[in-house]
């Protein structure tokens, strides 16, 4: 196990559990779904300045959207690091145009020393952690040479603007972040604080999603034709059981087929149909003479968008009922070069708090979208790194342990010091 030097136990000895849980809870208990991050943009933001980093300030995205950006100046000479969370939910999304936020997420401590709600495990937990961190270096009075650089930002999760939702509100997968890099947040590293298992990974899958449609005829039930073969059939919903059912036998192939081994881990892209809209649900009476199915592609790096689409609308039109096929979101996945002194950090963290090298990395790390691709795509090296989401036969819900959400806090402070430098 490597040993603490003097300054680094000089921060840690300042993470205060407590304060973390509070911060966490707090956090995890504020509605701010994806669209509506502005109640979480100004709570980080008077955090910030309560806790002595008085240069915070926001980059108003959208209305109703902001990033919080909080500074640790350096005195120069060093390396700069960017610490990045979300802070939408998928807690508490309004499903129709119009409609009224519903009441959540939340947030709770049991008597086992385990955090529960689902917002503290996606993305506010972690946030939590480097906040404290970056405060426990800050308190420490030790002089980095590198800036630390701590985003908060909206717009991760993955939404886009499709059929009547449309506007910012429904602009995800990178959107804060993309917007940070655009307007003068720069670094030499990013470190994306996300769960992970303690895992570290530098590789994250692109996504797209499509919008697949079949046209019917509408029809009044006591009119409808005798039923016969399916291409003749009216219903737009009954021609679509045909069109799921290729698209999933060419899920199954796509995944086979550009499923990556990386030496970090491997890359499994998944496909997934997430939505079916056909017909009146107050009138069932009249079949519909539309019928539409969005789908959620995980692409890899190498895989163009282009071929993703060709192979998707092939797919479709294998059945003979026509169809259109259109990409409604793409963001392609990216490789992180020059990171290694990054992992070597994370790498060294690990050890000095745990023991240990940190574990494998998961497949679903490395196949699913996060915004070290917004930070990789301009150049600025990134990972991600975090604690566990665990289960447990007596939990309902996963949750987080005290115990891993204080680690996680103290590996990003020895991280920050050893690449920002004192």
């Amino acid at each position: 196990m490597r040993s603490l030097g003097r300054e680094e136990e000089k921060v840690l000895q300042r993470i205060d559990e407590k304060e973390l849980v509070e911060l966490a809870l707090a956090m995890g208990n504020i509605t701010a779904p994806s669209g509506y991050e502005q109640p979480m943009a100004d709570f980080v933001l008077e955090w910030l300045r309560t806790n002595g980093f008085d240069n915070s300030f926001q980059q108003q995205v959208a209305e109703g959207r902001s990033n919080t950006i909080g500074v640790l100046r350096g005195r120069g000479g060093g390396k700069s690091l960017i610490f990045n969370s979300h802070m939408d939910s998928e807690q508490g999304m309004p499903v129709r145009v119009g409609e009224a936020l519903p009441s959540g997420p939340r947030a709770w401590i049991d008597e086992k020393r385990r955090i529960f709600g689902k917002a503290v495990q996606n993305d506010r937990g972690p946030m939590a952690a480097f906040m404290i961190a970056t405060k426990a270096i800050r308190q420490s009075g030790i002089p980095l040479r590198g800036d630390i650089i701590m985003t908060m930002v909206v717009g991760e999760i993955g939404m886009g603007p499709v059929d009547e939702f449309q506007g910012s509100k429904y602009i995800g997968k990178g959107y804060g972040s993309r917007h940070a890099v655009a307007h003068g947040i720069h670094a030499d590293y990013a470190l994306v604080a996300e769960t992970t298992d303690f895992g570290v990974t530098w590789i994250e899958a692109g996504a797209a999603y499509f919008k697949v449609t079949l046209r019917g005829r509408s029809y009044y039930t006591p009119r409808l034709p005798e039923r016969g073969a399916l291409k003749d059939n009216p219903n737009a919903i009954i021609k679509m059981t045909a069109v799921i059912h290729a698209i999933e036998k060419w899920a199954v192939e796509y995944e086979q087929k550009y499923t990556i081994q990386y030496p970090v881990g491997k890359m499994v892209p998944k496909v997934s149909i997430g939505a079916i809209r056909g017909g009146g649900p107050y009138k069932p009476s009249t079949s519909p003479d539309s019928c539409s199915i969005y789908v959620d592609v995980r692409v890899p790096p190498p895989v163009d968008f282009v071929t993703v689409e060709r192979e998707l609308r092939e797919a479709v039109l294998s059945q003979g009922l026509g169809g259109e096929v259109e990409c409604f979101m793409s963001r392609k996945g990216y490789e992180g070069k020059n990171v290694q002194p990054l992992v070597d950090a994370i790498r060294g963290a690990h050890e000095k708090v745990r023991g240990s090298e940190p574990p494998p990395v998961d497949t679903p790390e490395t196949s699913m979208w996060r915004d070290i691709n917004v930070f990789n795509e301009v150049g600025i090296a990134a990972a991600t790194f975090g604690m566990p989401r665990k289960s447990a036969p007596d939990a309902e819900e996963r949750f987080v342990e005290i115990k891993d959400i204080v680690d996680a806090a103290k590996m990003y402070a020895l991280v920050a010091l050893d690449i920002c430098g004192s």
